[in-house]
């Protein structure tokens, strides 16, 4: 799953599940103590949201096959039930946001990041490529907007951590941390950036009108916050 947009396995698997035959066969499966035909169903190629819940639903089905005693047997049948109605609830939240993409798509897209980060630095700069038209009669236009942000370091993390370290870091240690730090940051920034522009469109607004470059916006402390890749004025709702 991308940063924006659903693969197109992704968007194959979750198109061809039924919810219907989904509820039953999760039912089968805890009647029969075993996935059954649960297992001819495309789940693992719906995501990683739909993934997790499926392996919580594999071991509280495990749990309860395992059980023995009648009050063990209740507890872990409740907690397979329940395993199972949040699998199946994964899947419809994926219907609907494949129902979401689908729709925006018909007049907007934009794209995932495509190129990975090799060498990060306190000057970051992400950019943000998209496409989008009126309707979808008519032709795409295309764009991009580059997000730039200077990294300010929190803190230092061994002159505040608790205890102090009994002996002082290397400076291969302190330079692998320093490297972490700032790839935590620039994938934080990427985020902000693509959902910014995501949302822009969501909106409705024109995207002849968005900035070639932006200047992120900082907290009081000189950091990333949620909004701070907001080029536009969000309206209350928005």
């Amino acid at each position: 799953m991308g940063l924006i947009n659903l693969e197109d396995r992704e968007k194959r698997a979750i198109a061809a599940i039924d919810n219907g035959e989904l509820d039953r066969l999760v039912d089968e499966a805890i009647t029969y103590e075993q996935h059954g035909k649960l297992n001819n169903l495309p789940l693992h190629d719906c995501g990683d949201y739909v993934s997790s819940k499926l392996r919580y639903f594999d071991r509280a089905l495990a749990d309860y096959r395992k059980a023995k005693s009648a009050k063990k047997r209740e507890e872990t049948r409740y907690y397979a039930q329940k395993a199972g109605r949040d699998l199946t609830f994964a899947v419809r939240q994926m219907k609907q946001r494949l129902e979401v993409e689908e729709r925006e798509g018909q007049i907007f897209h934009v794209f995932d990041p495509s190129m990975p980060l090799v060498a990060p630095s306190e000057s970051m700069r992400v950019r943000v490529s998209y496409r989008w038209r009126e309707s979808p009669e008519d032709d795409w236009n295309s764009g991009s907007i580059l997000f730039k942000y200077k990294f300010r370091p929190r803190r230092d993390p061994y002159t505040l951590t608790q205890p102090k370290p009994k002996r002082k870091p290397s400076a291969r240690k302190l330079a692998e941390d320093r490297e972490n730090e700032l790839r935590r940051e620039w994938e934080h920034l990427e985020q902000l950036a693509h959902w910014s522009v995501r949302d822009y469109f969501r909106a409705g607004h024109d995207g002849a009108a968005i900035p070639d470059e932006f200047e992120v916006k900082t907290d009081d402390c000189d950091h990333l916050n949620n909004f701070s890749a907001d080029f536009w004025e969000r309206s209350r709702g928005s």
